[in-house]
Formats: C-alpha cells, sequence, structure tokens
C-alpha cells in the first residue's frame, strides 16, 4: 500500500506540473479575454491533467489490475474524472473551511485540504476505479 501511495504522489507532481504547463501555455498564447483565461483555461489544463493521471494509473499504478484494452481504457476514465472532480470539491470545502475556522494562509489551507483530498482521490481509486476484477 505504501508503494502504490508513494507513486501516486509522484503521479499528482506530474498531473499538477502538466496542469500547469497546459495552463501557461493557453493563457499565454491562446487565449486573451478573462473568461478563457481564467475559466477555460484552468478547466481545459485540469482536463489534460486528469487524462495525465488517469493513464499514469491505468499504466503503472494499477496495471497488474486492468486488462489493457482500448474499451478497458476508456470503459474506466469516466469514474476516475468523476473521482478527480469530487476529490476537487472536497478539497475546495476543506480549504474554504479551514481558512474560516483557523484563518490560515491559503497556502496552508490549501495544503492541508490537499492531503486530505488526495487520500479521498487514491481510496476511490483503489476502490472503486481500479477495483480487482475478473478477467
Amino acid at each position: 500500500m505504501i508503494v502504490k501511495l508513494t507513486k501516486f504522489t509522484i503521479r499528482g507532481i506530474a498531473g499538477a506540473i502538466v496542469d500547469t504547463i497546459i495552463l501557461w501555455l493557453l493563457s499565454t498564447y491562446l487565449f486573451n479575454s478573462y473568461l478563457a483565461k481564467y475559466i477555460l483555461a484552468p478547466s481545459i489544463s485540469f482536463e489534460f491533467s486528469i487524462f495525465c493521471t488517469y493513464t499514469i494509473c491505468y499504466f503503472w499504478i494499477w496495471n497488474y489490475r486492468v486488462h489493457n484494452t482500448k474499451s478497458d481504457f476508456f470503459k474506466r476514465l469516466p469514474g476516475y474524472n468523476a473521482a478527480a472532480l469530487i476529490s476537487f470539491a472536497v478539497k475546495m470545502a476543506l480549504l474554504i473551511t479551514i481558512e474560516r475556522i483557523f484563518h490560515f494562509n491559503v497556502v496552508i489551507c490549501n495544503l492541508l485540504a490537499l492531503s486530505v483530498a488526495g487520500f479521498v482521490s487514491f481510496f476511490a481509486a483503489e476502490k472503486h476505479i481500479f477495483k480487482k476484477t475478473n478477467p
């Protein structure tokens, strides 16, 4: 379990890098309006990040639980995307709650919230998206 959690953390770092690069490219070179830069670009970069992290999960972390077929890969993707969105909502709710209760700096609130949301995301992947199935 520790090895999977470590790999999952590395996956998260890779996702953050992809998200940041795509966001920078879109907001610097493609979009000019406020709506496009602050709503559309982050949404697109987040989806690229989700696809990247899902691919890492599928082929590296839980590769022994998948069928390695195109249909299996795309069958699990919507559930992973939904779990990522739920995890994001948990993170935002916790961030705001921690700030309201303890009045910490937003960065501290974000780190604390990410810790909990990361575990939610990990266990969603472990128990639901990549659950053990029969071949």
